[in-house]
């Protein structure tokens, strides 16, 4: 039964000699006295001395002491041993004795394999409630001990213990214990799935008895398995105590961040806010409650005030104060990111990406007092850094070098021949994974995130550009070609897909997992795989791959895996499908208020037909061509070509139109309203509310509505009314408000209410004013209105500007500005829009190139800064307009024909927004390209810094002057 057996024969007087000359040397008796060793040393030596032997030595040795020599312990165990050994058949060690004595000398001797075979051997017998002292003995020093060895046999002592478990039990915080130890220890997903059945079966007894000590460990199982539901109802008990220990904050964390993470509904935002209320220091604790602050439409300052007030000791701190940073660098408050900042180089906790962030935010300063050094290198493609990727370096080689080759419109490689070393390339991956049977699973996730940021920066985030723009962004548009960084992008995207795959497809997908996140971990790395295909446009075999993990993991995450697998449907299409599982879910009242929704997401014209309606043509344009020059980085002057895109308003009447979330517009056969691809850029649609419980490409599930409010009014309402979200000027001016002008000045508000949301900004609400829309011709809906409307005229969604609009809508606020569309004032202003405070697109030289500009006479003009008209009146006597692009670009809408408008921007890429408007208002538009600067490749192409050259900022402005 164990190492000792093979020495039990010669227990005889060599055993016993050794017994006592060591005893001698000790200055210890012997165990039992000398008669006994006398009788002992003799043939034939009756069972019952053996016995007594063993038990003389436990007793006088042993019994009583907290710990004892391991020559004492090794003696006992063989002494026991010995005796269990002749024991008469039909007798067995656990009804002869001292099997507790036995089970705690081999944990103390640290050996798992002698008391991982007892507890298989005896599983049955240990069972009965007899033998309880041996099965707990055997289960805490499993627990002690650990590792692998130890799973499978305390599963087995916990199923015996189990058959007997009724609440109350006193040794229910052993079996939390153990499960916590299995959960720590597995890397297959058998055991866990067993200990997951455990944790379901307890966890509903935590609020009933939310002071026992189990709570904790059984929580800290449920979060390594990941089992959701469980887990809410032990972190409600946890949140219940009315005095918990302070060492149960880090267990608590862990389960709100879980939960956070993989199942955010209702009742999981519910318990962060709990928590973070409770636990104010617990950095973990607070950023969840930040996250879910942020997504609800907190500003970075509202969320300052907790996470700067942690404690910087606390190990998760740093992590706190990075969230932070990077809010406060995506919202431009530069002072609180560059604070957090240098709290984390205090701190030593730069990390890469902190880094990145804070030498974005010096770069002004570095171009300010000068310009950057001469060797200061442009930036490259994009490169795979083999720290992250460990062990899987030399498998991504050769992903790598197709990386490294140039993606421009110039390259000769053409797209063709980067997809055909693309497939080769991850073919081989493929194969080379297959023999990768030592790969760990934190090596296999942070390998996939970084070819996730990989994929989404850089010049590879121009894949992502697909379908925004109905037409090729041709050399005309920048020097990187959109197709070829597309098929580059695709194939980072394979090889995360590829390596996904194999991680959670192996026999032992859990390997090398921390202890304490292991199925969250291989969650987040399907969910990685799931956005990549879902990238890649496979959604039907994303569902296939969440299907069979689910399959596969049981009740391991099985909620996070059902919502992957429901964003898989939704990007398919298969509404139907996903309505039927959904009314199949134990409980499910599909038609009750509340209750989730699947429905389609239709763009105009589908959504149209699927409705069976039909729209008239308010306004229509044709397409309108056009001409501006680029200024390439080595000063050559070139001249390009261009057509402003065909637009129309048009207009549809619906007798039983549902108006949710702000900006949802849904009709019982059409479904939602889906913007045109332009718009999702912005974000995800539908955009964040509670009501929107998942999202797709092609579908969404909604909360459905408690109560609908009627309304019979006639109403005029607009598609696309993404304003409270996007509180951007040139949406609000080009695509919204010229709509409302033209419904006016067509007469349509007069028998009909605009409807509009009261969450519209300040200064849109005064644009309203500024057109001369009369309060009276709206009507106010709020975030919280579920509306059915009767009686609707729906105004079609705008894209991009339309002569008519534009020009209807200029004319409407010179009026208001006291000027004459027809007779404008002379264009004599020099203007130069400045972009200080702006974190995105940050142009190195920023300040020097202002300094220029007001040498030779511009005004520098923060347009923000300005009311409405007064942009206006501002712009409309402008006969030059220069600046980095922002949406202060948009006030060329007033600027008079033949204004020269000079744009400073990366050559790599540029959109044609502000080209079509120039188009529109006969303007002569440059494009001074720069260059986009290294050390930033994994941002955006779009938003990364870059560095113009100052003499040619300067003869461009010059020309912008006086066309020189």
């Amino acid at each position: 039964m164990s190492s000792s057996q093979a020495v039990v024969p010669a227990l005889g007087r060599v055993w016993l000699d050794r017994l006592a000359d060591r005893c001698g040397r000790e200055g210890l008796l012997l165990p039992g006295g000398e008669s006994l060793h006398r009788k002992l040393a003799q043939p034939d030596v009756p069972v019952g001395l053996r016995g007594k032997l063993a038990h003389a030595i436990h007793v006088d040795w042993v019994k009583g002491r907290n710990e004892a020599p391991p020559w004492q312990l090794e003696t006992l165990v063989e002494a026991i041993e010995a005796w269990w050994h002749v024991l008469p058949e039909g007798e067995e060690p656990l009804s002869a004795g001292l099997a507790p004595a036995w089970v705690r000398a081999q944990g103390a001797l640290e050996r798992v394999e002698p008391l991982a075979e007892a507890a298989l051997r005896w599983r049955e017998a240990l069972a009965a409630p007899e033998h309880e002292a041996v099965a707990l003995a055997l289960l805490r020093q499993l627990r002690r001990l650990k590792g692998e060895a130890a799973i499978e046999p305390s599963l087995a002592l916990v199923d015996a213990l189990g058959s007997r478990w009724e609440p109350g039990v006193a040794w229910t915080a052993d079996v939390a214990g153990t499960l916590a130890m299995v959960a720590r220890s597995a890397e297959s997903l058998a055991p866990l799935q067993r200990v997951a059945g455990w944790v379901e079966r307890l966890a509903p007894h935590a609020a009933a008895s939310p002071g026992e000590p189990w709570l904790a460990p059984l929580t800290a199982a449920a979060v390594r398995c990941a089992c959701l539901p469980a887990l809410q109802q032990l972190v409600t008990a946890m949140l219940n105590l009315a005095d918990p220990e302070p060492g149960m904050g880090l267990t608590l964390a862990s389960a709100i961040e879980v939960l956070a993470e993989l199942m955010p509904n209702d009742g999981a935002r519910g318990l962060v806010m709990r928590a973070a209320k409770a636990w104010p220091k617990q950095p973990t604790i607070q950023m969840e409650r930040a996250r879910l602050a942020r997504a609800a439409g907190a500003t970075v300052q509202q969320l300052s005030t907790s996470l700067l007030a942690l404690e910087a000791t606390h190990p998760a701190t740093p992590a706190a104060w990075q969230l932070l940073a990077e809010y406060a660098f995506h919202d431009g408050d530069l002072e609180l990111a560059q604070e957090c900042y240098q709290r984390l180089a205090e701190l030593d906790q730069l990390d890469d990406q902190a880094q990145l962030r804070l030498a974005h935010l010096s770069l002004r300063r570095t171009g300010a007092g000068g310009p950057l050094p001469a060797d200061v290198p442009e930036a490259g493609p994009p490169e795979l850094d083999e720290g992250q990727l460990g062990a899987l370096a030399p498998l991504l080689a050769p992903l790598g070098q197709l990386l490294a080759l140039s993606p421009r419109h110039d390259s000769p490689h053409t797209v063709a021949d980067l997809e055909r070393r693309a497939a080769a390339i991850l073919s081989a991956f493929e194969v080379a994974l297959a023999g990768e049977d030592e790969l760990t699973l934190a090596d296999a996730s942070a390998a996939a995130s970084h070819l996730w940021e990989l994929a989404n920066g850089g010049a590879l985030d121009l894949a992502h550009w697909e379908g925004v723009f109905p037409f090729d962004l041709g050399p005309a548009f920048g020097t990187l070609d959109g197709y070829r960084c597309r098929a580059q992008c695709r194939a980072v995207l394979g090889h995360l897909v590829a390596l996904a795959r194999h991680a959670w497809r192996r026999e032992r997908p859990l390997r090398g997992a921390p202890g304490d996140a292991s199925v969250e971990m291989l969650i987040e790395l399907l969910r990685q795989q799931l956005d990549a295909q879902l990238a890649l446009k496979q959604p039907r075999e994303a569902g296939a791959d969440m299907e069979q993990a689910r399959e596969s993991l049981g009740p391991l995450g099985a909620t996070a895996l059902l919502a992957l697998r429901e964003r898989a449907l939704l990007a398919a299409g298969e509404i139907d499908r996903l309505r039927a599982d959904l009314a199949a879910v134990p409980g499910a009242q599909p038609e009750a208020p509340r209750s989730p929704e699947p429905l389609p997401l239709r763009e105009w014209e589908d959504w149209l037909r699927a409705e069976g309606a039909s729209a008239h043509a308010l306004v229509q344009d044709p397409a309108l061509p056009g001409r501006f020059e680029v200024v390439d980085v080595d000063g050559r002057v070139r001249s390009e070509s261009h057509e402003a895109l065909a637009t129309s308003l048009s207009l549809t009447r619906m007798t039983d139109l549902r108006v949710r979330n702000l900006h949802l517009l849904v009709t019982p056969r059409g479904g939602v309203l889906k913007p045109h691809a332009w718009h999702l850029q912005m974000g995800e649609f539908p955009y964040p509310h509670p009501n929107v419980l998942a999202r797709g490409e092609q579908g969404t599930v909604l909360r459905r509505a408690g109560l609908w409010k009627r309304l019979d009014e006639p109403l005029v309402v607009l598609a696309n009314m993404d304003a409270p979200f996007h509180r951007n000027y040139y949406h609000w001016m080009v695509l919204t408000l010229t709509r409302i002008q033209a419904l006016a000045a067509n007469g349509i508000l007069k028998t009909r209410k605009l409807l509009l949301p009261k969450e519209l900004t300040g200064w849109m609400l005064g644009s309203l004013r500024d057109i001369g829309l009369d309060e009276s011709r709206i009507r106010w809906y709020t975030a919280e209105d579920d509306l059915r409307l009767t009686d609707a005229v729906v105004a079609s969604p705008a894209e991009f500007a339309s002569p008519t609009l534009v020009e209807g809508l200029r004319r409407t606020l010179m009026k208001s500005a006291g000027l004459d569309p027809q007779a404008p004032p002379a264009g004599e202003r020099l203007i130069y829009l400045a972009r200080r405070g702006e974190t995105r697109r940050p142009m190195v030289e920023a300040e020097r190139v202002i300094d220029i500009a007001e040498e030779l006479g511009f005004e520098i003009v923060a347009a923000e800064t300005f009311s409405l008209l007064d942009q206006v009146r501002l712009f409309a006597s402008a006969r030059g307009i220069a600046g980095p692009p922002g949406a202060a670009f948009t006030n060329l809408m007033w600027a008079p024909a033949g204004a020269r408008v000079l744009t400073l921007f990366k050559q790599d890429i540029n959109g044609p927004t502000f080209f079509d408007l120039s188009f529109l208002r006969g303007q002569q538009h440059r494009w001074l390209q720069a260059r986009s600067i290294a050390g930033f490749e994994s941002v955006s192409i779009v938003t990364s810094p870059f560095s113009v050259d100052l003499a040619l900022a300067r003869r461009e402005l010059q020309w912008v002057k006086d066309g020189s």
